[in-house]
């Protein structure tokens, strides 16, 4: 007596170590499913923030960007009527910027000494300013001269109040010589506040905080001079505005941390350790069961660049008058070849009808319009906006930018989303197996524990080997279960490492046979192997093994009592190559069309129950075809329904030397 206590107490001690260990072994899968879940939480978050920030720097380009076309256009005009006068001034800046409140003033300085300024009220005490010998601005006078480019200074303070930024454009006399003697500087006066209201920028928005910095265009090496400035001290996630020289940076981060989105997966944490206790609890009771019975049983993932934008003038009969010398690598033909041309001359019907409509309709209304087209130039298609403004009776503005890259973006955005859709499609796959296929296994557990512990000494040895013959099978279920979604998991994080040689089919045919013959007796269906002896494949045993183990589970689960199941096996030939393909073939109850065109489909539920009200997760048709195609084969189903089902698969006789071969063994 006292050595059965003895025994007793240490098969306990033993089957209390393992069921430890096995919770050991959930729980750090769990961790580390749990940390990779972090990981891609925080990656999901800043693409999408990146998104937004693109919509934001487009939002922001093109407000900032249309103001300072009126210093080119003021500069393109000035550049070839260079003795324009005060009275033309105040004109042509009255129609450039009409009622755009968020700009303060406009003004032209030939030799750098302001001459005019609009409007005029309030802002009179500026002429005659050197802009060479004001302190504040002479630096960026003179890097203006010296670039020839466009410069955008501050933001900085006004005499008059507010805070605005400064746009200098030089201006070069075109009809002086080629290139154009120094004629002067046009600049405009932006305010801070309206510009970002007119960009829709808003320093928090939907739970992120926004942030601007670089002061005088001088990008990560400026001040912050809009937003919270705590947005760059917290990781954010960053984008480039551009500016005709130099660039501001955008920053965004969340308003309650980057911690905040990392704390989301709490739920499926604490699901996962529970499910790691009950499952472990689970199999200690299979442990102690197998202990009592048998006592050896034991089983187990820009819009833009720089200012490429192009103007031209167009008259009311839509015909080039003036090409302004901005970016004419954007023409459609070489300027030559289009002053004094019509549209329709130059461009097909439909592109010809859509400027002259615009034209038209611009000068109709005198207000903005905004076209888009696409157009090959250079032999590369481009997608364009123009925006036409009105001149005068008789012609516009035509000012179109490149936003080729911003179609892409929006393109990369869709299949971004496409993407996103299929994923969660995998997801709700994965946990619709979790909740479902995890709940009957996991109910018998529970249901027979519950006879056992209450009723234990009223039932004879005899009904005790029934109920614990129950939960073996519910057992085997729930680890076939759990085996094929770890190999889910490992093929889709690129972890399942295959291990290919030559391997001989029928021991593993025998060996997978032998794994249901307990099912195939119950159900009295014959199971029936017709391979040769000398049948080989070139292909990972495990991987192969788990293939032959789930088609005749499937075979079994829909075949007929007094069934019989065989699997065969025979040669073909692909591109010269040798293959093998093995047969699984029942008489069972078949297929219907329906559910073979959706069968393969991770994102259609495609189980159904068995002849015997077997249950099943769908997952093992699908985990087959990932395991062939990585070794080089592929899977395939042929079934009438009522009548039985030929599933065939293939792999290769001899390694495969060929790149694709290579390949598909690299990325497993």
């Amino acid at each position: 007596m006292k050595l059965n206590r003895i025994a007793h107490f240490i098969r306990f001690r033993i089957s209390s170590i393992f069921a430890i260990l096995f919770f050991l072994l959930l729980l750090s899968i769990s961790y580390y499913y749990i940390s990779y879940k972090r990981g891609q939480w925080e990656k999901d978050i800043r693409a999408n923030l990146l998104e937004i920030l693109v919509g934001k720097k487009s939002k922001l380009e093109k407000a900032l960007s249309s103001r300072i076309y009126y210093t080119k256009g003021v500069a393109a005009f000035v550049s070839v009527n260079p003795n324009l006068t005060n009275e033309d001034f105040y004109q042509l800046a009255k129609e450039l910027i009409k009622e755009d409140s968020v700009i303060s003033t406009i003004s032209i300085s030939p030799d750098c000494i302001i001459s005019a300024i609009y409007p005029q009220e309030g802002h009179m005490t500026a002429i005659g300013l050197n802009l060479l010998e004001h302190p504040a601005r002479k630096e960026i006078v003179e890097k203006t001269i010296e670039t020839h480019k466009t410069f955008v200074a501050g933001p900085v303070e006004l005499v008059e109040g507010g805070v605005a930024f400064i746009s200098y454009t030089p201006v070069f006399n075109r009809l002086s010589t080629r290139d154009g003697d120094f004629w002067g500087i046009t600049d405009i006066v932006i305010s801070k506040d309206k510009l970002l209201d007119d960009a829709e920028l808003v320093a928090v928005d939907n739970g992120f905080r926004y942030s601007l910095k670089g002061t005088d265009g001088k990008g990560e090496n400026g001040n912050i001079f809009w937003g919270d400035a705590s947005v760059f001290q917290e990781e954010p996630v960053k984008i480039i505005v551009d500016l005709p020289d130099g660039s501001w940076i955008l920053g965004a981060s969340p308003v309650n941390g980057w911690s905040h989105y990392l704390d989301q997966d709490k739920t499926l944490s604490i699901l996962l350790i529970v499910s790691s206790i009950i499952i472990s609890f689970l199999f200690w009771l299979v442990v102690r069961a197998h202990q009592k019975i048998k006592r050896n049983a034991r089983e187990l993932s820009a819009i833009f660049k720089s200012m490429h934008n192009l103007i031209v003038e167009y008259n009311r009969k839509g015909e080039y008058v003036k090409i302004a010398p901005t970016n004419k690598s954007l023409l459609f033909k070489p300027e030559k070849e289009l002053i004094g041309k019509s549209v329709h001359e130059v461009f097909d019907t439909d592109r010809a009808n859509l400027i002259l409509h615009a034209t038209q309709e611009c000068i109709r209304s005198k207000s903005l319009v905004v076209i888009e087209y696409p157009l090959e130039v250079g032999g590369e298609p481009r997608w364009f906006t123009a925006r036409l403004s009105y001149k005068s009776e008789d012609s516009v503005i035509f000012n179109a930018y490149d936003v080729t890259e911003k179609k892409k973006d929006e393109e990369n955005i869709r299949q971004s989303e496409k993407k996103l859709k299929e994923l969660n499609a995998t997801k709700d796959k994965f946990f619709s197996i979790i909740a479902h296929d995890l709940r009957n296994p996991l109910s018998n557990f529970q249901s027979i524990s519950e006879l056992l512990h209450q009723e234990y000494d009223h039932y004879n040895d005899e009904q005790k080997k029934q109920l614990i013959q129950s939960m073996l099978s519910s057992s085997i279920s729930l680890n076939e279960l759990l085996e094929n979604l770890l190999k889910w998991s490992l093929s889709h994080r690129n972890e399942l490492f295959l291990k290919p040689a030559k391997i001989l089919l029928q021991p593993l045919v025998k060996e997978s046979i032998a794994g249901v013959e307990h099912i195939a007796n119950k159900k009295q269906v014959v199971v029936e192997s017709c391979i040769q002896e000398e049948a080989t494949v070139f292909a990972d045993k495990n991987a192969t093994h788990t293939i032959l183990r789930n088609l005749i589970s499937n075979a079994l689960k829909f075949s007929r009592t007094n069934g019989v199941i065989i699997i065969l096996a025979k040669d073909e030939s692909i591109d010269g190559a040798s293959y093998r393909v093995v047969q699984v073939v029942d008489k069972g109850i078949g297929i219907s069309q329906e559910r073979l065109s959706n069968i393969f489909n991770v994102g259609v539920q495609s189980s159904t129950v068995g002849t015997s009200q077997e249950k099943g997760s769908g997952l093992g048709l699908i985990l087959c075809q990932e395991l062939t195609e990585k070794q080089g084969g592929r899977i395939w189903i042929e079934s009438e329904e009522g009548k039985g089902t030929t599933v065939s698969f293939s792999l290769p006789v001899n390694s495969l030397k060929d790149n694709r071969r290579l390949r598909i063994l690299n990325h497993s």
